[in-house]
């Protein structure tokens, strides 16, 4: 039986930009040198270039800086719920 990879899931998590996976996790691009969230709008790169981080912290930590696009080092804020008062 092959050994799960959690790696996988997050992938997976990126892919689809599942919505659940904010705040679990964030990836960086090697190419680019910028981390995003698992559901940041930005182009997709390609698997073999993507390194999973468990917090902000280890992606800035690592070398990377964050995407300006989904702004990762910010809470994330639920659009929809602040437009509920």
């Amino acid at each position: 039986v092959p050994a799960l990879n959690p790696d996988d899931d997050r992938w997976r998590a990126v892919i689809e930009r599942d919505r659940a996976a904010d705040g679990l996790f964030v990836y960086g691009v090697r190419s680019t040198g910028i981390f995003c969230r698992p559901t940041c709008a930005s182009r997709r790169p390609r698997r073999d270039r993507v390194q999973f981080f468990d917090t902000a912290a280890a992606a800035l930590a690592a070398g990377f800086r964050a995407c300006r696009r989904c702004r990762p080092l910010e809470a994330a804020v639920d659009p929809w719920a602040a437009r509920i008062h």
